[in-house]
């Protein structure tokens, strides 16, 4: 008999994570013991329960709110830093949102089981952080802004709401980087007539 395949928490993981966001809580230690190329024993020398592996498999990445701000201080334009704190939001968003919904709707976990276990909040801290930004900006007279936080509430939203779509499946494939910088471009030209519209 051979010795049992070598294989990291890493692999093992991965694996799990493909099956539970294809199949959800339902996909099976056979299936992920299969996808990883192990035996399903394996699997549990490692996990001692599937509710284990499924919650270590589907933690969400904690957003690092400080290094997208960072990154947009380092871009002059106020324009073009609004449109990459959108995108950078965005990806974190399209990784995220694909692993906490599962875990949302697992009755066993739960909105509140997700923050209490994984210290989930990707949306507030981005929010806190944009806000941050806007009001820096705005100080400088870069950014006309009365109130920082609805607008960084809204643009939290605007990408939020693309990847929660994109996860739902109600766009055919993933929105272009062009639609969405037009999202955030609505969000920067504001709802006020141009100079010489009519009322």
């Amino acid at each position: 008999m051979g010795r049992p395949k070598s294989i990291s928490n890493g692999v093992l993981l991965a694996a799990a994570r493909t099956v539970f966001v294809r199949d959800g809580a339902a996909g099976s230690t056979a299936e992920i013991a299969r996808v990883a190329g192990v035996s399903e024993a394996t699997v549990f020398k490692r996990f001692s329960t599937k509710a284990a592996l499924f919650i270590a498999a589907m933690a969400p990445p904690k957003v690092d709110a400080e290094a997208i701000i960072a990154e947009a201080d380092a871009v002059p334009d106020a324009r073009e830093a609004i449109q990459l704190i959108g995108a950078r939001a965005l990806a974190y968003f399209r990784e995220a949102l694909p692993l906490a919904i599962p875990l949302i709707a697992n009755p066993l976990i739960g909105f509140e089981g997700l923050q209490r276990h994984f210290e989930f909040g990707g949306a507030q801290a981005l929010t806190a952080a944009v806000a941050g930004f806007i009001a820096r900006r705005a100080a400088a007279g870069e950014i006309g802004a009365k109130d920082p936080l609805p607008i960084a509430m809204a643009l939290v939203a605007i990408v939020h709401s693309v990847a929660q779509f994109e996860v739902m499946g109600l766009h055919a494939e993933a929105m272009p980087p062009d639609a969405v910088g037009a999202l955030i471009d609505a969000l920067w030209d504001g709802l006020k007539p141009q100079a010489g519209a009519q009322a």
